[in-house]
């Protein structure tokens, strides 16, 4: 993966003062076909929702926990912290459940949360579970879609890999934005035009927010006039 260029880090700092959904309709301007996917489709568990947003490129895996240990389970943990730690730039850990939401135990609790965490790890996603939720600390997040209290017997399956989180498809290296409503991915060449694309967004939506606010005995016909200002502003 490319380093990141001054410019694109200056840019992840901007964007993290505005929630995912704003970036998510920020992105459809863009590509309109992003209105049903690139992003999570379910509701999720969130650690810290008082978090400001987390953004990062993904690292991947597959677990399950429904499954009796097999041989490889060292081996493939000692292969999966290896990749985990390698990249010292800002990361999401995006691992997929198999068992989706028949999973049994959460990867996710107070030790590897304090693991990633270490290794340079903002946050992590998974339609798998979490536990520990007091305990892990307050500066990492976590979105998973089930919350258990055992660990089950988690394996991993597979590193470095293509990922589903609830029809959100993520590639190794995705850039991820993800807050408390869910995740978001941004092609990494839409990056530059993103904050342009915020503030354009954003004056279209003051086109009704600053009629509602300015006038509070107006007529349907003056609604629908300005609606469809709004509905034809470039």
């Amino acid at each position: 993966m490319k380093p990141l260029t001054k410019t694109e880090n200056k840019i992840i700092e901007y964007i993290r003062n505005y929630d995912t959904p704003t970036i998510s309709n920020s992105l459809e301007l863009l590509d309109s076909s992003l209105r049903s996917k690139g992003h999570t489709q379910k509701t999720m568990h969130c650690l810290n929702p008082r978090l400001k947003p987390i953004i990062g490129f993904a690292k991947t895996a597959i677990i399950t926990s429904t499954k009796k240990k097999n041989t490889n389970i060292i081996k493939n943990r000692d292969k999966y912290y290896e990749y985990m730690f390698d990249g010292k730039f800002p990361k999401i850990c995006v691992i997929e459940d198999k068992d989706k939401s028949n999973t049994i135990g959460a990867w996710w609790g107070e030790l590897n949360a304090s693991i990633h965490l270490n290794f340079g790890f903002k946050g992590a996603i998974t339609n798998g579970a979490m536990r520990d939720l007091q305990e892990i600390d307050k500066k990492f997040q976590i979105l998973s879609g089930e919350i258990r209290v055992g660990h089950g017997y988690n394996q991993i399956h597979k590193i470095n890999c293509e990922v589903n989180i609830f029809n959100m498809k993520v590639k190794p290296n995705d850039l991820i934005h993800a807050d408390f409503h869910g995740a978001v991915i941004i092609k990494r060449e839409y990056l530059k035009e993103l904050p342009n694309l915020i503030k354009k967004m954003i004056n279209k939506e003051k086109i009704i927010f600053n009629f509602l606010k300015k006038n509070k005995n107006f007529s349907k016909k003056q609604f629908v006039e300005k609606y469809k200002e709004f509905l034809n502003s470039k």
